[in-house]
């Protein structure tokens, strides 16, 4: 008696099973489209036509895309490989097998749309409860562009590399005239049109650098294979990157999200939460940052718009160290009703004026001592003839940011932080393996990391149905 399972595997069935047969009922793959039926592709839909050869409808590549990138493929290519050999691709797919040029022009055409998907996706988000508004963590993080660091030159730079690129082309062309003589002697008349491939390519990439010379404007910087990355620092190495931003609730739900090429995260504080009270329709009061965000016009803006900033200042920090130090700012008392400071001696520092800052355009009120100069420690005091301190005009919304961040409350509530955001772009970056973008440009960028993060939420999504079905 045979102890082992025949092989079956070319054995006829009477009925054979459905793909469907194949993925289980808690299976992404079906959420992903379900999810996807849901959405209006009518904006799409239009584009095609009822002529020629019938196409794949919108919503099948959405989910292909939605699923690929939920599952960690982003490559056309790949996606159109598994749509071949993976049961939940092809279940997808309705058992068809769209070229990978298709999937890509697809995703390369509609871009756009995927602002639509988010959207949609964090409102099932807040149909399902899963958002709540109240309290909002706000961070950034840096992905690299899909473009070499080489290829990131200043003015000075592309006309050196245009010079040695002509010299190039000349060459090229004069042994390909001495090549062609030959030829002419032994085969008689060429066409007269061939091109060799190298001239091919050093004439294109000679009038992607020409167009790069047009755009550069003083000294800035311009990437030739993308001339929207810019190089930004990260992790103490400068490359091209992207600059991506979120907002996420304390459910773990990506409801503002975009990509921006500037280096600071201070102008992206006001423009994320605007984001995601409009993606959900419900304020937020709660605002969680790091100090990256920090700037007197946030501060002051949040306030105006009764939002509390739970924003550490750059030197927030620093404070115990500089308490440290006996003549520290920090240790001087300021006395708001005769609107003077004083210093740890028990001298006077009186306001003497407005000083306007030549960069930022802040107004500082200035404090100066005039008993410095019979002081026994003023060498240890300042290096000046008097000591002075700058206050800036609006430096109580930053002393009122620090009560709340030291507060107990604070406290609890800016951990919560570590805890929201902070898993996001773990599970971007280290799960999903997001080292770099597949697109180029920062609207096709933009698209594509707002695809990550509609894949974020539909995962979080799938999560919640598996703890309802499987009971704790």
């Amino acid at each position: 008696m045979d102890k082992f399972k025949p092989d079956t595997k070319n054995q006829l069935m009477l009925l054979p099973p459905s793909v469907e047969d194949f993925v289980p009922d808690s299976h992404l793959a079906r959420l992903v489209n379900e999810i996807v039926d849901t959405f209006d592709t009518q904006c799409i839909e239009k584009q095609y036509s009822a002529l020629g050869q019938k196409s794949y409808h919108p919503k099948m590549l959405l989910k292909l895309l939605i699923y690929g990138y939920s599952s960690g493929v982003v490559s056309g290519r790949k996606i159109a490989t598994k749509c071949e050999s993976d049961t939940a691709y092809m279940y997808l797919a309705s058992m068809y097998q769209p070229d990978f040029r298709t999937i890509n022009d697809f995703r390369k055409d509609n871009i756009d749309y995927f602002t639509d998907c988010f959207r949609n996706v964090v409102k099932i988000c807040k149909q399902l409860e899963m958002v709540k508004m109240g309290v909002i963590a706000v961070d950034g993080t840096k992905i690299r562009a899909n473009a070499s660091v080489r290829r990131t030159k200043d003015k000075n730079g592309y006309q050196s590399w245009l010079e040695n690129m002509e010299g190039q082309i000349q060459d090229i062309i004069s042994h390909a005239d001495r090549v062609n003589s030959e030829e002419d002697k032994e085969h008689g008349e060429l066409r007269g049109d061939e091109l060799p491939e190298q001239l091919r390519e050093r004439q294109t990439l000679k009038a992607k650098i020409q167009q790069a010379l047009t755009q550069i404007k003083g000294d800035e910087k311009r990437n030739l294979t993308d001339g929207d990355a810019l190089l930004i620092k990260s992790h103490g190495e400068i490359k091209p990157n992207y600059n991506c931003q979120s907002g996420v609730t304390e459910d773990g739900i990506i409801v503002s999200a975009y990509v921006t090429n500037a280096a600071s995260d201070k102008e992206q504080l006001l423009p994320l939460i605007k984001q995601a009270e409009q993606n959900t329709d419900e304020p937020t009061t709660n605002i969680l940052a790091d100090s990256g965000y920090s700037s007197y016009e946030n501060y002051e803006l949040l306030e105006l718009q009764n939002k509390t900033a739970y924003i550490p200042d750059q030197e927030y920090a620093l404070q115990s160290k500089r308490k440290q130090d006996p003549f520290d700012r920090s240790n001087f008392t300021y006395n708001a009703e005769e609107d003077k400071y004083i210093c740890p001696q028990g001298k006077d520092l009186i306001f003497r004026g407005l000083w306007l800052h030549k960069k930022n355009k802040q107004k500082t009120k200035v404090y100066i001592s005039k008993s410095c100069s019979d002081c026994p420690v003023k060498n240890q005091c300042t290096k000046g003839k008097s000591r002075q301190i700058y206050q800036e005009l609006r430096e109580h919304l930053r002393t009122q940011a620090r009560h709340l961040l030291d507060s107990q409350e604070g406290k609890k509530l800016y951990k919560k932080r570590m805890h929201t955001i902070e898993p996001v772009w773990g599970n971007l970056k280290h799960n999903k393996k997001i080292k770099m973008f597949s697109l180029r440009g920062i609207k096709k960028v933009n698209g594509e990391f707002l695809i990550h993060c509609i894949c974020h939420n539909i995962s979080k999504i799938h999560k919640q149905r598996l703890q309802i079905r499987i009971p704790a």
